[in-house]
């Protein structure tokens, strides 16, 4: 399975990716040209969410949900998925219900309780989840209703996708699974269509919610820190004529302070702070001997802030990721592990930072951003299966000259 799914992220299938991205991101963002002349707020997270939700949904799906581009939405739906007619208005809802979902995966008592208890006793999260889905009132029941409703959406496609045998050249998630489906070297008992469309969302959900939340958090933290972008902006402009779109060997080696940007704010704002995993057999760890089926929990973001391995690690400082710094080379290799390890590690990692770099990239040729009066500090944040902003990024948008 995951060998399957491994060859959306082929470095030859990410370069060709590169113009499908930048053109959401332009379509993305073209409305900040009029916010910064009228010195309008904008909520940027909001933004960041629905362009991360396009472009995974492309590369997903095969679908433009047309959130950067509205008016191609039923051209793209009907040419992708069978040539059925579907109401603007059902994808909206559709997307809608997404962004809710994303919102509602927390880890304190306002939400889930089945998934809370679930944390802590993995036993009773299922008999749990079972009872309080039927409460009214309950986020149990509000999130299982909601589930319900982006399932029959899912159940949708991935049927009309099926179907159409003809529309699986593309090279995007649900045809390499259905191909595979298709090919003898696995079951079609094990791919079932519900077991597609719940692996298909899982990854809509995780490159969208994930990338959107890493994206605001470094606009967030530059607009605070003038020598930070100062740097960076001075790397972006002294890569080429702003036209000169960057390719995907230029993103991953041409911007090394945009790396260190990056990787600073993923240590700041860890976007998945806790990470689980299940023991296979018996296994002894810092002298406690945990049995087969143990429940262990990493907790990345407390890592990422432990000053043994980062100095003052309440200080945004790109640098300290600079691969010539004391402090890089003295680090422990696995105190910084936002997208995991070993073979259980984010299969998405190179697809998301060549998104967030060609983002920021375009975003910074042409803007730089500045808190409004209406942006908390100390940001507040919601802990949850991925950390998410209480009350959004609010900015400033301002057109460079």
């Amino acid at each position: 399975m995951r060998n399957t799914i491994l060859s959306v992220y082929q470095p030859s299938h990410l370069a060709s990716l590169v113009p499908t991205m930048q053109s959401y991101i332009e379509s993305a963002t073209q409305k900040l040209d009029d916010c910064s002349k009228e010195e309008e707020e904008v909520t940027f997270s909001n933004i960041s969410l629905r362009l991360a939700t396009d472009v995974i949904g492309q590369a997903a799906f095969g679908v433009n949900f047309g959130l950067s581009k509205p008016q191609s939405i039923t051209d793209s739906i009907n040419k992708q998925i069978g040539g059925q007619d579907i109401n603007i208005d059902e994808v909206s809802d559709f997307i809608n219900q997404h962004i809710y979902s994303t919102t509602q995966l927390k880890l304190d008592f306002s939400g889930s309780l089945s998934i809370i208890l679930g944390l802590l006793v993995p036993i009773l999260q299922a008999p749990f989840w079972q009872i309080l889905k039927r409460i009214p009132g309950t986020m149990d029941r509000k999130i299982e209703r909601n589930n319900q409703k982006l399932t029959s959406r899912l159940d949708q496609i991935v049927e009309k996708r099926m179907k159409d045998s003809g529309g699986r050249g593309s090279k995007n998630f649900l045809s390499l699974i259905l191909n595979a489906r298709e090919s003898e070297t696995v079951s079609k008992n094990f791919f079932t269509p519900d077991y597609i469309s719940a692996l298909t969302y899982e990854h809509l959900l995780a490159g969208s919610a994930t990338t959107s939340f890493t994206l605001s958090s470094v606009v967030y933290l530059v607009a605070a820190h003038p020598e930070v972008e100062k740097k960076l902006l001075a790397e972006i402009d002294g890569f080429g004529p702003p036209a000169q779109m960057p390719t995907a060997h230029d993103l991953q080696h041409k911007f090394p302070y945009m790396d260190q940007v990056i990787k600073e704010a993923m240590r700041f704002y860890m976007v998945s702070p806790l990470v689980a995993r299940e023991t296979s057999r018996q296994v002894e760890i810092g002298g406690y001997l945990l049995p087969k089926g143990t429940w262990v929990w990493l907790a990345l973001g407390v890592l990422a802030k432990d000053p043994k391995n980062f100095p003052e690690p309440h200080k945004f400082k790109p640098e300290r990721f600079d691969p010539s710094c004391k402090e890089e080379k003295q680090r422990h290799p696995y105190a910084f592990i936002p997208f995991g390890l070993g073979p259980r590690s984010c299969i998405g990692q190179k697809f998301s930072l060549q998104e967030i770099k060609l983002s920021l990239i375009h975003l910074y040729r042409k803007y730089v951003f500045r808190h409004t009066p209406n942006m908390e500090i100390p940001l507040e944040l919601e802990f949850g299966i991925v950390l998410k902003f209480k009350y959004g990024i609010k900015l400033r948008v301002i057109k460079r000259t």
